[in-house]
């Protein structure tokens, strides 16, 4: 149930934005990231999260990553 949520809120976010607000680049729930902390959120692109990301662990963040949530992979 809830990836079937977060999956919404990827499509939800993207289509409310339609494009990346870093890059420019169209808006793909696929290739989405949701950036949330408190009452805050931040939709962009997965390359733009990447840099910005660059792989440090993101403290009291929610991240949802639409390359994640929208996977070809089965999980249990």
């Amino acid at each position: 149930m809830h990836k079937t949520i977060n999956r919404n809120l990827l499509k939800y976010s993207a289509g409310r934005s339609i494009f990346c607000g870093q890059c420019d680049a169209i808006a793909d729930c696929r290739r989405w990231v949701l950036v949330s902390h408190g009452d805050e959120e931040l939709g962009m692109c997965a390359p733009c999260w990447d840099i910005i990301s660059k792989g440090r662990p993101t403290p009291g963040f929610q991240v949802l990553d639409g390359r994640e949530a929208f996977s070809k992979k089965r999980t249990a």
